[in-house]
């Protein structure tokens, strides 16, 4: 047996957030003889949803980059947990500096009362820069009013009620338009050595308990299910893949992934939006 570890956003995911046809019948045919690990910064819930709605659960989860490990019926087998006061201390930081951003938990998503404003206040500041800025204003704020339903976002009145809320932080997703105002983040709590800081795009900052990393979530799911590291495959598009493509056996790019992460991967496959997994799957896994 082998097991093939897949990302999803910008990999396993078209940009309109669905699974292709063709991309399911090759996991169908790929699940006869090995495993398929989802491996992403989404939460467990989200996973599995989406792989379920598609008609092709997943033999193990990798979730919240690393942060939650769990078997094919979604029973956890290791979670890593942001400390609390760090949390608030993060959260209160990134408010007063008018962040948007999200905090994963064991209840779902949540975000402070004003973190969409603050979202809506920057996109008017990045589309006045740009020409046709009702246009990208408009497709900017569609997609995510889209993807902050689907996730069914909840409110912190103050984020130092993260303290006392009936919840387990796993992770910060900070989302801005403008880099300089994510390097800042990096500027500002990188050297706190209980945090580890990584990005699944150019948008955002993912902020996570030190040590946390999806290469280390393969390897333990590896274990679960008695597969040696070095029959793993590992396809993906982001600086949060990079552990994980250090500890697979073999590493695949998708074709929309930057020349850097490229040049970290035996291999280069098709861009998500042509099929790139179904294509490396039937490539690298299937014609052995």
């Amino acid at each position: 047996m082998k097991l093939v570890a897949i990302d999803m956003d910008g990999t396993l995911l078209h940009s309109d957030r669905h699974i292709s046809t063709y991309t399911t019948d090759v996991i169908h045919a790929l699940q006869k003889d090995h495993y398929f690990v989802v491996a992403t910064g989404r939460s467990l819930t989200d996973a599995r949803d989406i792989v379920h709605e598609a008609g092709i659960p997943a033999d193990g989860y990798v979730c919240a980059n690393g942060a939650i490990v769990a078997d094919k019926h979604g029973h956890i087998l290791k979670e890593e947990r942001l400390d609390r006061e760090t949390a608030a201390q993060v959260g209160t930081w990134l408010n007063d500096q008018k962040f948007y951003y999200h905090l994963s938990t064991s209840n779902g998503h949540y975000a402070s009362k004003d973190s969409y404003q603050y979202f809506l206040n920057e996109l008017e500041d990045y589309s006045n820069s740009h020409d046709d800025t009702d246009k990208v204003k408009e497709a900017i704020r569609t997609q995510a009013d889209r993807q902050i339903k689907k996730m069914g976002l909840q409110t912190l009145q103050h984020p130092s009620d993260i303290l006392t809320e009936d919840f387990t932080p796993y992770k910060f997703l900070v989302l801005s338009l403008f880099p300089e105002r994510l390097e800042s983040i990096r500027n500002k709590w990188e050297s706190d050595e209980d945090l580890l800081f990584t990005s699944s795009g150019t948008d955002n900052v993912e902020i996570m308990p030190a040590g946390v990393e999806k290469g280390n979530g393969l390897e333990l799911i590896s274990k679960h299910l008695e597969v040696n590291i070095g029959d793993t495959f590992a396809i993906g598009d982001n600086y949060n893949d990079l552990s994980m493509f250090n500890t697979s056996g073999f590493s695949i790019s998708m074709g929309n992934a930057d020349d850097f992460i490229k040049s970290q991967t035996n291999a280069t496959t098709d861009t998500h939006d042509q099929d790139g997994v179904a294509k490396a799957i039937e490539k690298h896994v299937l014609s052995e």
